[in-house]
Protein backbone atom coordinates (compact mmCIF):
# COMPACT_ATOMS: atom_id res chain seq x y z
CA UNK A 1 0.00 0.00 0.00
CA UNK A 2 1.50 3.53 -0.90
CA UNK A 3 1.19 6.69 1.28
CA UNK A 4 -0.87 7.90 -1.10
CA UNK A 5 -3.82 5.25 -0.71
CA UNK A 6 -3.84 5.98 3.17
CA UNK A 7 -6.25 8.47 4.05
CA UNK A 8 -6.44 10.29 7.10
CA UNK A 9 -10.43 10.24 8.37
CA UNK A 10 -11.79 12.91 10.41
CA UNK A 11 -10.70 11.29 13.72
CA UNK A 12 -7.61 9.93 12.51
CA UNK A 13 -4.60 11.42 11.88
CA UNK A 14 -2.29 10.41 8.57
CA UNK A 15 -0.02 8.46 11.26
CA UNK A 16 -2.54 6.83 13.03
CA UNK A 17 -4.32 5.83 9.46
CA UNK A 18 -0.98 4.48 8.50
CA UNK A 19 -0.13 2.90 11.25
CA UNK A 20 -3.55 0.92 11.50
CA UNK A 21 -1.97 -1.24 8.37
CA UNK A 22 1.04 -1.92 9.90
CA UNK A 23 1.48 -5.77 10.64
CA UNK A 24 1.61 -4.90 14.19
CA UNK A 25 -0.74 -2.22 16.01
CA UNK A 26 -2.82 -2.47 19.51
CA UNK A 27 -6.16 -0.35 19.52
CA UNK A 28 -6.58 0.54 22.77
CA UNK A 29 -9.11 2.71 24.69
CA UNK A 30 -8.43 5.14 27.45
CA UNK A 31 -10.96 6.37 29.90
CA UNK A 32 -11.42 9.26 32.19
CA UNK A 33 -14.50 9.48 34.86
CA UNK A 34 -14.49 12.79 36.58
CA UNK A 35 -15.79 11.78 40.10
CA UNK A 36 -16.21 14.43 42.47
CA UNK A 37 -13.27 12.58 44.17
CA UNK A 38 -10.86 12.82 41.36
CA UNK A 39 -10.77 11.65 38.17
CA UNK A 40 -10.87 7.71 37.38
CA UNK A 41 -8.78 7.10 34.75
CA UNK A 42 -8.24 3.56 33.30
CA UNK A 43 -7.26 1.96 30.06
CA UNK A 44 -7.95 -1.18 28.10
CA UNK A 45 -4.65 -2.86 28.40
CA UNK A 46 -2.49 -4.10 31.66
CA UNK A 47 -0.09 -1.78 33.73
CA UNK A 48 0.37 2.49 33.76
CA UNK A 49 0.08 4.08 30.56
CA UNK A 50 1.28 7.84 30.32
CA UNK A 51 -0.50 10.07 28.17
CA UNK A 52 -0.60 14.35 28.12
CA UNK A 53 0.04 14.35 31.48
CA UNK A 54 -2.59 12.19 32.94
CA UNK A 55 -1.74 8.39 34.61
CA UNK A 56 -4.10 5.35 33.30
CA UNK A 57 -4.25 2.35 35.34
CA UNK A 58 -4.63 -0.82 32.99
CA UNK A 59 -7.45 -2.95 33.76
CA UNK A 60 -7.45 -5.70 31.37
CA UNK A 61 -10.06 -7.91 30.98
CA UNK A 62 -12.12 -6.85 33.55
CA UNK A 63 -13.21 -3.51 31.90
CA UNK A 64 -16.49 -4.41 29.43
CA UNK A 65 -17.76 -0.95 27.13
CA UNK A 66 -21.00 -1.29 25.85
CA UNK A 67 -21.20 -0.76 21.97
CA UNK A 68 -20.27 3.03 21.08
CA UNK A 69 -23.21 4.55 18.89
CA UNK A 70 -23.20 7.27 16.31
CA UNK A 71 -25.96 8.89 14.83
CA UNK A 72 -26.61 11.40 12.01
CA UNK A 73 -29.55 12.42 14.01
CA UNK A 74 -30.17 14.65 16.86
CA UNK A 75 -30.57 11.93 19.68
CA UNK A 76 -28.60 11.14 22.53
CA UNK A 77 -26.83 7.74 22.95
CA UNK A 78 -26.37 6.06 26.17
CA UNK A 79 -23.15 4.31 26.62
CA UNK A 80 -21.97 1.69 29.56
CA UNK A 81 -19.16 0.95 30.95
CA UNK A 82 -18.38 -2.17 33.23
CA UNK A 83 -16.17 -3.62 35.67
CA UNK A 84 -16.29 -7.48 36.75
CA UNK A 85 -15.00 -9.04 38.82
CA UNK A 86 -13.32 -6.32 40.36
CA UNK A 87 -12.14 -6.94 44.14
CA UNK A 88 -13.69 -5.58 47.42
CA UNK A 89 -12.32 -2.35 47.58
CA UNK A 90 -13.41 -1.17 44.11
CA UNK A 91 -16.45 -1.74 45.57
CA UNK A 92 -16.59 0.36 48.66
CA UNK A 93 -15.30 3.17 46.51
CA UNK A 94 -18.41 3.03 44.44
CA UNK A 95 -21.03 2.48 47.19
CA UNK A 96 -19.19 5.96 48.98
CA UNK A 97 -19.27 7.68 45.68
CA UNK A 98 -22.23 9.83 45.69
CA UNK A 99 -21.16 13.47 43.53
CA UNK A 100 -21.18 11.72 40.12
CA UNK A 101 -24.19 12.38 38.24
CA UNK A 102 -24.23 14.87 35.35
CA UNK A 103 -20.04 14.49 35.53
CA UNK A 104 -17.82 14.46 32.52
CA UNK A 105 -16.96 10.98 31.01
CA UNK A 106 -14.34 10.78 28.13
CA UNK A 107 -13.14 8.02 26.14
CA UNK A 108 -10.08 8.15 23.67
CA UNK A 109 -9.05 5.38 21.13
CA UNK A 110 -4.96 5.23 20.56
CA UNK A 111 -2.80 2.73 18.43
CA UNK A 112 0.72 1.61 20.42
CA UNK A 113 3.13 0.10 18.39
CA UNK A 114 5.17 -3.24 19.30
CA UNK A 115 7.15 -1.37 21.95
CA UNK A 116 3.66 -0.28 23.81
CA UNK A 117 4.54 3.20 22.60
CA UNK A 118 1.92 5.56 21.31
CA UNK A 119 1.54 6.40 17.28
CA UNK A 120 -0.11 9.27 17.03
CA UNK A 121 -2.38 11.18 19.81
CA UNK A 122 -5.28 9.51 20.84
CA UNK A 123 -8.46 10.71 19.43
CA UNK A 124 -11.39 11.51 20.99
CA UNK A 125 -13.89 8.55 20.79
CA UNK A 126 -16.95 9.34 22.99
CA UNK A 127 -18.09 11.98 25.43
CA UNK A 128 -20.93 12.54 27.87
CA UNK A 129 -21.70 12.61 31.39
CA UNK A 130 -22.15 9.75 33.73
CA UNK A 131 -25.96 9.00 34.36
CA UNK A 132 -26.65 6.21 37.16
CA UNK A 133 -24.54 3.48 38.50
CA UNK A 134 -25.19 -0.18 39.73
CA UNK A 135 -23.12 -1.52 42.23
CA UNK A 136 -23.75 -5.57 42.85
CA UNK A 137 -21.61 -7.29 46.15
CA UNK A 138 -21.76 -10.32 46.38
CA UNK A 139 -20.43 -13.93 44.27
CA UNK A 140 -19.10 -11.99 41.41
CA UNK A 141 -19.33 -8.45 41.95
CA UNK A 142 -19.67 -5.90 39.29
CA UNK A 143 -19.99 -1.74 38.65
CA UNK A 144 -21.64 -0.65 35.74
CA UNK A 145 -22.05 3.01 35.00
CA UNK A 146 -24.57 3.96 32.86
CA UNK A 147 -23.94 7.42 30.42
CA UNK A 148 -25.53 9.65 28.48
CA UNK A 149 -24.25 11.80 25.62
CA UNK A 150 -24.73 15.68 26.02
CA UNK A 151 -27.64 15.67 23.58
CA UNK A 152 -29.78 14.13 26.43
CA UNK A 153 -30.23 17.72 27.80
CA UNK A 154 -32.45 18.60 24.98
CA UNK A 155 -34.74 15.73 26.04
CA UNK A 156 -35.40 16.83 29.50
CA UNK A 157 -38.17 18.73 30.61
CA UNK A 158 -37.44 22.27 31.35
CA UNK A 159 -38.33 22.59 35.14
CA UNK A 160 -38.36 26.79 35.33
CA UNK A 161 -41.61 28.51 36.82
CA UNK A 162 -43.00 32.09 36.31
CA UNK A 163 -42.46 32.41 40.44
CA UNK A 164 -40.78 35.00 42.61
CA UNK A 165 -38.93 32.00 44.05
CA UNK A 166 -38.02 30.45 40.72
CA UNK A 167 -36.11 33.74 39.76
CA UNK A 168 -34.83 34.10 43.31
CA UNK A 169 -32.96 31.12 42.45
CA UNK A 170 -31.36 31.85 38.72
CA UNK A 171 -31.08 35.07 39.56
CA UNK A 172 -30.80 36.61 42.96
CA UNK A 173 -32.09 40.14 43.94
CA UNK A 174 -33.77 40.11 40.35
CA UNK A 175 -37.50 41.64 41.09
CA UNK A 176 -38.92 40.80 37.98
CA UNK A 177 -41.58 38.38 39.56
CA UNK A 178 -42.55 39.71 43.09
CA UNK A 179 -45.57 41.21 42.22
CA UNK A 180 -47.77 38.06 40.05
CA UNK A 181 -49.17 36.26 43.68
CA UNK A 182 -50.51 39.33 43.96
CA UNK A 183 -51.97 39.81 40.14
CA UNK A 184 -54.04 36.01 40.49
CA UNK A 185 -56.30 37.27 42.48
CA UNK A 186 -56.20 41.33 41.62
CA UNK A 187 -59.74 43.00 39.63
CA UNK A 188 -58.43 45.02 36.88
CA UNK A 189 -60.74 47.52 35.15
CA UNK A 190 -59.92 49.23 32.06
CA UNK A 191 -61.77 52.35 31.39
CA UNK A 192 -64.81 52.69 28.78
CA UNK A 193 -64.43 54.03 25.74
Amino acid sequence: MTDAAIRATPRLSVQAAAAATAPVVAPVILCELDFATGAFRVWSGLGTLNWAGRSFEGIGDIGAMGEVEETVELRAVRLTLALSPVPQEVIDIALSERSYRLRPARLWLALLDEDGAFVADPFPLWAGIMDTMEVVDGAEPRVTLACESRLVDLERAEVRRYTDADQQAEFPGDRFFEFVPALQDAEIRLPAR
